[in-house]
């Protein structure tokens, strides 16, 4: 049984988004089992074939350490790239529950499938803006102040504040864009899944859906953020700890570095896919929310139900092009069945 459509507030959509989460569960997990695996896949190609982390041996400790940095952001790219291209069939099962319609893993994966160019440009987009531009000036600002105080003498071991502010600040005021940007490009997904619209268009519909609830967006995803990093750091804290004791006690090194791995990138992936579907749900709950508050979404769907909305009485058939109006090839008006036949 669904709730009326009407508009919610903040803790109502995440009320609902808990809700749904449950009432699907095994659908919502099971898609976020596909690009929670993918990754998984590519860590392990990665610790055992490629290395890519000891390619920055031969750098000093400051290189090592942009070195991790970049890679981490790779890989980081490259796990939200594969959730925004699952994301329409997420959105797809959250907006079937919510309008009362049947939706499965299987019908929602087809719904991704038909139309994957398409989300593969929005993701594509979202990334560049989002993400790859703002990293690329945070770099270039943290360089230039690094050459400026570097010129001006204060590059010594005594200003360790002024190197975390020529860092921290750029960082800081980046990733605030960053949150800021995904929030207006939030429903573009949503939008094109659920109205059949080109990337470009639905780009432009989310920067215009998110006026006046972009800070919602930006805390539900902070919520959801920050309870994904405090889960996953809690669960490898118990795994160090599990390791020291496995080496310090029971002198197991050689069984240490072999799982250790293997049993971290398995609790990235399990809390990866039980806390994935959770953010695309609320933005499908956005989505209506929005239409209903601007385009009152849910007095046209009441109106559908109630017959009130009849289809167009009148349809043309094609002609050639340059037909004249009044020619006999010209589009004919079909007859309306409800006017009498004249005598």
């Amino acid at each position: 049984m669904t709730t009326p459509l009407h508009p919610m507030s903040l803790g109502e959509i995440l009320d609902r988004t808990f809700q749904i989460y449950r009432a699907r569960f095994l659908a919502f997990v099971g898609i976020a089992a596909i690009p929670a695996l993918a990754m998984a896949l590519i860590h392990t190609i990665d610790s055992i074939w490629i290395h890519v982390g000891s390619l920055a041996q031969p750098f000093r400790q400051p290189g090592i350490f942009l070195w991790d940095l970049a890679v981490s952001l790779g890989f980081y790219h490259i796990s939200v790239l594969l959730a925004l291209l699952i994301e329409p069939a997420h959105v797809k099962i959250a907006s079937s529950y919510v309008l009362g319609e049947q939706s499965s893993i299987v019908t929602s994966l087809k719904f991704v499938g038909f139309r994957w160019r398409t989300y593969f440009a929005i993701a594509a987009a979202k990334q560049l803006a989002q993400m790859l531009i703002p990293e690329i000036l945070v770099t270039i600002v943290i360089f230039i102040g690094a050459v400026i105080a570097n010129l001006a003498g204060k590059l010594d071991e005594g200003t360790t504040w002024l190197v975390m502010l020529i860092v921290s600040v750029p960082v800081l005021t980046g990733f605030g864009f960053f949150v800021w940007l995904g929030a207006r490009l939030a429903l573009a997904i949503p939008s094109s899944a659920l109205e059949t619209s080109v990337a470009s268009k639905a780009l432009r519909r989310s920067w215009n859906l998110t006026k006046g609830t972009t800070t919602r967006i930006c805390f539900t995803w902070l919520v959801i953020f920050m309870s994904s990093w405090a889960t996953t750091w809690g669960m490898r804290q118990v795994l160090w700890q599990l390791a020291i004791f496995l080496h310090a006690e029971l002198h197991l090194t050689a069984t240490v570095r072999i799982l250790y791995l293997p049993l971290y990138y398995t609790m990235l992936t399990a809390v990866a896919i039980l806390v994935g579907p959770i953010f695309p749900i609320a933005l499908a709950l956005f989505y209506y929310d929005q239409r209903i508050r601007h385009e009152g979404f849910d007095i046209e769907r009441m109106m559908d139900a109630a017959g009130l909305n009849p289809p167009a009485t009148l349809t043309f058939v094609d002609a050639p092009a340059g037909t004249p109006v009044d020619s006999p090839a010209a589009p004919q008006t079909a007859p309306n069945p409800t006017e009498e036949d004249p005598a």
